[in-house]
């Protein structure tokens, strides 16, 4: 038999070898994966943790401060001059709009408004998908200008 030739034994235990080398190495990265999600599930909770307590102190200082302003004589005169000069606009507001070309026009606004929303959370999913699927974080648009994609992710309570 030619030394270069490797038998049908050898050629298992190098295989087996192999497999275990792989199973062993398949386990590390899993057991790095893990501790990676969990530091992350920590620093995560953690962070949760800072903003609800900021969250409150916010509450606390903001209501302290809302009392501040509410409590001075001449800033309730300014406050209750400012609620008579917005009932004003609304009544003038409201007297424009009631002629049928205005009131066609603000239709036409909010239809627009309603449609840009729309086309955003289109181009958003979109955006995502490609993201996903490509791997890519930047897209040519049809002018030749090369344009960002800005992920945003925010943590909610889940609803029941």
């Amino acid at each position: 038999m030619d030394d270069t030739q490797t038998t049908e034994p050898e050629q298992l235990e190098s295989t087996e070898s192999i497999e275990e080398a792989v199973e062993a190495s398949t386990n590390v990265n899993s057991d790095n994966k893990v501790e990676r999600i969990m530091s992350l599930e920590n620093m995560i909770n953690g962070y949760l943790m800072d903003l609800e307590k900021l969250q409150k102190d916010l509450k606390e200082q903001s209501t302290m401060l809302k009392d501040t302003f509410e409590n001075d004589a001449e800033y309730a005169a300014a406050s209750e001059k400012a609620r008579e000069v917005q009932k004003m606009k609304k009544e003038i507001k409201d007297k424009l709009i009631s002629d049928p070309s205005v009131a066609l026009l603000d239709a036409k606004v909010n239809d627009l408004k309603t449609e840009v929303k729309d086309a955003r959370q289109a181009l958003s999913d979109y955006l995502h998908q490609y993201y996903l699927e490509s791997g890519l974080t930047q897209i040519t648009d049809s002018a030749g200008e090369v344009r960002e994609i800005v992920t945003s992710v925010k943590l909610v309570k889940k609803k029941d």
